[in-house]
């Protein structure tokens, strides 16, 4: 194998693919990076057995060829290059060497027989989405995976299409992150649900940071498996097992209360207020909805921190509490000006207040709505 590449194609390619290589691998193997040539170019692929990804990038191939190589190293190798051409060229033993200008690197590698094999899927089963619609979808709602949780189908989203909807579902069993768009999709073999693991999730949003306005993603599944083509590379990922929360229950019908709150100054002022939240009780922050006023609170031992915003409310007050963390990731990928917080009665018919503040979930949407039905669900902390 030889070819020779342009130092920015190849630190663009492996700062693309590695994001999926385990820092502790289980298998030496799966540190490494597949190198193939052939008269397309050069492909790059990483695994962990449970993610793939594999892209290509163009390069002037001497002589086609296959060898894995460390991937931490590469890629530091590469970074710390001239931006000039770099020659890579297999030797004896699965040996390669990296020339560019002055700089001359050897270093070892594996044979590919040892690298897992990478899915093969039938792509006229492949569903078609706007790509920057999917990539907004995708980030609405990874933020409210759990990583931590032993049942293991939360630690992924939920993924389904239902007449012509693809909905996106996630929770960690305190907060539920749901969007839903209409976008006409019509899947070669009907209406689906999967649970997609977060890493896959997070990837491709890494890769739909290259896509145009126009650009599509294509997806699919077979068997336990899923893929992906976004932005010229294919990702697939296992599926994770197990039933999905019945997420339905806990999405408020109609809430009876609501106010609406510019999103810039409602995320400042929980963050101000929440440096002086404890962090044993979650860093509670404590919100009491007044005429005309909202007013955020909070206090420890070290002290207590207020601030008001003022907004267009007239109705009873109320009092709620709120961890400041999952606001705040709210809050962070909303992309609207404005928020509008929602809530209801207590179970017993009384107004949330201080004493009753973690019987009724809250309930955040986008001001303007959008295309999209775009719901966040928050239980409350007890204050």
């Amino acid at each position: 194998m030889e070819f020779v590449i342009k130092r920015s194609d190849l630190v663009k390619e492996l700062q693309t693919v590695t994001g999926v290589v385990e820092k502790r691998a289980t298998l030496p193997i799966l540190a490494n990076l597949l190198l193939e040539t052939d008269d397309k170019g050069l492909s790059v692929g990483a695994s962990d057995l449970e993610v793939t990804i594999r892209g290509t990038a163009e390069a002037t191939v001497v002589k086609p060829g296959h060898v894995t190589l460390p991937a931490g190293k590469l890629h530091e190798i590469a970074r710390s290059l001239p931006d000039a051409e770099v020659q890579f060229k297999l030797l004896d033993r699965h040996q390669v060497s990296i020339t560019c200008e002055r700089t001359r690197y050897r270093i070892s590698g594996q044979p590919r027989d040892e690298f897992p094999k990478f899915p093969e899927f039938d792509d006229s089963k492949a569903i078609q989405v706007p790509g920057p619609v999917f990539a907004q979808m995708i980030e609405r709602v990874t933020f409210a995976i759990t990583t931590e949780d032993p049942r293991y189908s939360l630690n992924g989203a939920l993924c389904k299409i239902e007449d012509g909807s693809l909905t996106l579902v996630a929770t960690d069993g305190h907060r539920l992150a749901y969007i839903t768009r209409d976008l006409g999709l019509k899947p070669p073999e009907g209406n689906f649900s999967v649970i997609v693991p977060k890493k896959a999730l997070t990837e491709i949003l890494k890769l739909a940071s290259e896509l145009g306005p126009e650009d599509t993603v294509s997806f699919g599944k077979a068997g336990k498996q899923v893929f992906f083509e976004v932005a010229g590379h294919r990702l697939t990922s296992t599926l994770l097992e197990g039933n999905f929360p019945r997420y339905e229950n806990v999405m408020p019908g109609e809430c009876t209360t609501h106010v609406i709150v510019p999103t810039e100054d409602l995320s400042q002022a929980v963050r101000r207020v929440s440096l002086l939240a404890s962090d044993r009780f979650g860093r509670a922050v404590k919100l009491e909805l007044s005429k005309g006023k909202l007013e955020l609170s909070s206090e420890t031992e070290v002290g207590e921190a207020h601030e008001s915003l003022h907004v267009d409310y007239d109705g009873e007050s109320m009092t709620i509490g709120f961890n400041a963390r999952y606001l705040l990731d709210y809050l962070g990928v909303v992309g609207s000006p404005s928020v509008r917080l929602e809530l209801n009665p207590s179970a017993d018919g009384t107004k949330p207040n201080a004493a009753q503040a973690g019987d009724r979930p809250g309930q955040f949407r986008p001001d303007p709505a959008d295309e999209s039905d775009y719901r966040y669900i928050v239980m409350p902390m007890h204050l």
